[in-house]
């Protein structure tokens, strides 16, 4: 009996201390509360706004643009090169002339074929002593935007050797500054073959008027 009681206390006593353990081991174990979740709550990044075109201030553009061809004109007539390199986008510049006669210059490309042509003109005896005249006046100009840019063409009655004839050019704006991209000088009596109102296209390319008669300022 003695043995039994004995054995039934250490049984209690183990039950105990498995208990005690038990209890430990699940406050040990408990897990910590878990941290809201937070949502995120900014918004697709938004699309760059599309910067609007400033309105052209039509009469300051042309205004620039007369005193280019009034400096290139000025420039060609006292055979000054350095001059007319500065009215001319150099990197992209076209030039031509077509004399009276039908003895049409064909247009060249790049500066050094454009100087070579203008110097050619000022040292040939034939066509030293010829002008660019009979005025440095632009008659149309018309200007739109290409791109973020501006871009134009403008129209002269004038021309190389034999005045009034047409002067064609195109131009554009780089760094607040025009320049004369292209440039062909049509003689009086090559107009109504090379000239702006005849069923031919001019022979500079990026000029876009299409006739004398569309509304100025405006691109077609």
């Amino acid at each position: 009996m003695k043995l039994r009681l004995t054995w039934l206390v250490l049984v209690l006593f183990a039950v105990g201390i498995m208990s005690i353990g038990i209890v430990g081991c699940g406050t040990d174990e408990e897990e910590a509360p878990e941290k809201p979740t937070e949502s995120s709550t900014k918004s697709p990044a938004e699309e760059p706004a599309v910067a609007s075109k400033a309105p052209i201030d039509f009469e300051a553009e042309k205004k620039a643009i007369q005193e280019v061809f009034t400096t290139f004109y000025n420039g060609f007539n006292k055979q000054d090169l350095k001059v007319v390199q500065e009215t001319f986008d150099t990197s992209a510049i076209k030039f031509g002339v077509i004399f009276a006669g039908d003895e049409p210059v064909p247009v060249a490309s790049g500066w050094f074929n454009v100087k070579t042509v203008i110097s050619g003109l000022w040292d040939n005896h034939t066509t030293k002593n010829n002008k660019w005249g009979s005025t440095p006046n632009l008659s149309k100009v018309w200007i739109r935007y290409k791109g973020s840019s501006l871009e134009a063409s403008a129209l002269g009655y004038n021309a190389y050797k034999t005045p009034p004839g047409e002067t064609h050019i195109y131009l554009v704006k780089k760094k607040d500054e025009w320049l004369i991209q292209q440039i062909d000088g049509v003689s009086n009596r090559n107009v109504a073959k090379f000239g702006l109102d005849n069923t031919a296209k001019p022979r500079i390319d990026k000029f876009f008027a299409r006739s004398s008669d569309d509304e100025e300022d405006l691109a077609p």
